[in-house]
């Protein structure tokens, strides 16, 4: 799985390859930052706009947890949510799909954190 984050985040972009922790996945800090982004705005108390001015790294990092490290169920949420297509476009207005997606995101993310932990 290390491999295919990777080789995904340096396809993507190969500055975010300084996110990777020695074993080739996701820092503890990133996973856990990731995990705040994803319950502030599933939360509402940040915009996606915010998120963006804030950390732009979020979204293509998030994207790669869920395609590399994500359930089956996460990447159908995924691919239901509109807010990663349409921070690209800059046009970004949040639907419940895209709620659900970060509230799902935001678990999956903590579960990772407490099982690297172990």
């Amino acid at each position: 799985m290390a491999e295919d984050l990777l080789t995904y985040l340096d396809a993507v972009d190969g500055h975010l390859l300084g996110y990777l922790d020695v074993q080739g996945g996701l820092s503890p800090e990133v996973v856990s930052r990731l995990q705040r982004f994803a319950v502030a705005l599933s939360e509402g108390s940040m915009t996606a706009e915010l998120a963006l001015e804030d950390w732009a790294d979020f979204y293509p990092l998030a994207a790669a947890f869920v395609v590399v490290c994500g359930t089956d169920e996460l990447r159908g949420l995924y691919d239901q949510a509109t807010v990663f297509s349409a921070v690209v476009r800059r046009d970004v207005r949040f639907t419940d799909a895209d709620r659900v997606f970060l509230v799902a995101l935001s678990d999956e993310l903590e579960r990772q954190a407490g099982t690297r932990q172990l």
